[in-house]
């Protein structure tokens, strides 16, 4: 009995594991059904998306033979909840459809398309009419909007504008530094030539309708658009959004530029003389002197002598003197002095160096959004340059820059980013009428109060040298005393970091966040009349009805002057 009770007890613990995941199992299976039959569009809603881009109706099984079109048509809207209107053109007509797994809206196109019919809509209301009949009656209403045209009263519409231009842009000044002397200084900064420089007057000549003319004030800054009544109204919309305050930009850069060196130099000279019988005798010397011109400039009239406390004079031509220290801050002479017919001495010289320089500019200039902007200071050069004129030639002089500048043209965005053109450049003056200069051109996107290195170059310059006798400089631990080493590391680092910050103004001039959207922002406007630019506009009048000449000249009314009220309280939204 025992027994039977365990495996009983066994038996329910493993139905009981296996009840657990069944039911696991079930409740994942019934939460994916779940999010399926959410993101499933009902048959019944799927009429409202008829039309839209991409969209892709439930698939549909239809087989007919010959039965009427209308039929079809009403069957689709009981299933899909379409609202058809069939227009009296539409006959009964017998179609025969055979499809299988089809998206219905795919299956209705080209049912549609093979009876030669077509569907306008209006508002959620599709209406099914014969395509011929379509077609004409847009003729016909394209000939009633073109005499509505025609006859509609022009108004003259007086647009004042605040910050874009009406046409062209400010003029802008050029330096005259450098003419007569050597010294400059100068910064610009403002509209480069390389932006638009048309103003809002070619982006509203295109929106006007055949009978618009534009022309503007320049002393005013204002716009005199003619038109119909309804463009009228979309141009100040358009208006009233391209004329806002545009952000402005301070851009500041620090150019870098480190240097540091390290040189070592270790020399060991050695002279030694041996005077024998008859005039006999022999000589060695890595110093400068130690031969018959005697050392220390003294002369020895070309006889090799001991000199007590100095350098024996030897015999032959003096050594150029390689084996010294070329930096010899420290140096240490040894003699033996005279012992018998024979003198010895030493020099050993030794010098060490290091430096460190660090030289940081930092140009910094302020512009508008896409407006090339540029800020230079430095000296100009002159140099004489001889021209041929005539039968001999005539000193010109002209002035190289060796300037420090910065160029920048900024775009800024809704998102707060910038996106940087950049030309930064600093030159310095060497010796030997050599100019040294570093230079950068790229471009580069900011956050706004970020700041990036925008370009870097370092230069690492290690150099060893030896100076020796040969065969003796081998000779381990002795052959130091017959050799000169020299060690020399130069190393500079130029870096440009640039760092934007961003000011937007809003129309009172107050600061706001340099960041106004997430994304890219959008506005619709109605076009209400065709558009009749360039084909035709204020170059040339255009010919009008005798009936029509007498109701232009009377139906002309002249606005007054008032910029339109922007509502302050409801941005464009994105």
């Amino acid at each position: 009995m025992n027994v039977l009770t365990e495996e009983t007890m066994n038996s329910l613990q493993n139905l009981s594991g296996y009840g657990r995941q069944v039911i696991f199992a079930f409740m994942i299976i019934s939460s994916l059904a779940l999010v399926a039959a959410a993101q499933r569009v009902e048959p019944q809603q799927q009429g409202k998306m008829y039309g839209d881009p991409g969209f892709r109706g439930e698939p549909i099984d239809l087989k007919v033979v010959n039965v009427d079109i209308r039929d079809v048509l009403s069957y689709i809207t009981e299933q899909y909840g379409i609202n058809f209107v069939i227009d009296s053109s539409v006959k009964s007509v017998p179609v025969t459809v055979n499809v299988r797994d089809v998206p219905w809206n795919v299956a209705l196109d080209s049912i549609l398309q093979a009876q030669d019919l077509a569907i306008q809509t209006n508002g959620s209301i599709l209406r099914v009419v014969d395509a011929k009949k379509l077609a004409t009656e847009q003729e016909i209403a394209q000939k009633n909007r073109e005499g509505q045209l025609s006859a509609s009263p022009l108004y003259t519409e007086f647009i004042r504008l605040n910050y874009a231009r009406a046409s062209g842009t400010l003029p802008q000044g050029t330096t005259t530094s450098g003419t007569d002397s050597a010294g400059a200084s100068e910064s610009s900064g403002g509209a480069g030539q390389n932006v638009s420089g048309e103003g809002l007057l070619p982006i509203i000549k295109r929106r006007l309708s055949r009978r618009g003319s534009i022309e503007t004030d320049a002393r005013s800054n204002t716009l005199i658009v003619t038109d119909v009544r309804e463009n009228i109204d979309a141009v100040r919309q358009l208006v009233s959004l391209l004329d806002q305050p545009e952000p402005q930009i301070e851009i500041e850069a620090r150019i870098v530029v480190a240097t540091r060196n390290f040189s070592r130099d270790v020399g060991v000279q050695l002279s030694g003389l041996v005077i024998g019988g008859n005039n006999s005798g022999g000589s060695f010397s890595t110093l400068p002197g130690g031969a018959a011109g005697g050392a220390g400039g003294a002369t020895g009239g070309g006889t090799a002598r001991l000199v007590p406390r100095g350098i024996p004079t030897g015999i032959g031509t003096p050594s150029n003197g390689s084996l010294v220290s070329s930096i010899p801050n420290t140096v240490l002479g040894l003699t033996t002095g005279i012992f018998g017919t024979a003198q010895i001495s030493l020099l050993l010289t030794a010098g060490e160096q290091k430096g460190q320089a660090k030289t940081i500019a930092t140009p910094r200039v302020s512009t508008l959004n896409n407006r090339t902007a540029k800020v230079k200071s430095g000296v100009k050069i002159p140099v004489l340059n001889a021209q041929p004129s005539g039968g001999g030639a005539v000193a010109v002089t002209q002035y190289i820059d060796v300037p420090l500048s910065l160029e920048i043209t900024p775009q800024i965005s809704d998102t707060g980013n910038v996106i940087l053109s950049i030309v930064a450049e600093n030159s310095s003056l060497a010796g030997g009428g050599v100019i040294n200069t570093q230079s950068v051109n790229t471009q580069v996107m900011v956050p706004d109060g970020g700041t990036t290195v925008v370009g870097g170059v370092l230069s690492d310059d290690e150099r060893e040298s030896q100076d020796r006798t040969p065969g003796l400089s081998r000779v381990p631990l002795l052959g130091n005393l017959f050799k000169r080493k020299g060690v020399s590391r130069n190393t500079n680092e130029l870096l440009f970091f640039i760092t934007p910050r961003i000011y937007r103004p809003d129309f009172q001039g107050n600061l706001t966040p340099g960041k106004v959207s997430t994304g890219t922002r959008t506005t619709t406007i109605l076009q209400p009349v065709p558009l009749g630019n360039p084909a035709s506009n204020s170059e040339a009048p255009l010919p009008t009805l005798p009936n029509q000449q007498n109701q232009q000249n009377q139906l002309v009314p002249v606005l007054p002057l008032v910029q339109p009220e922007i509502n302050r309280n409801s941005p464009i939204k994105p």
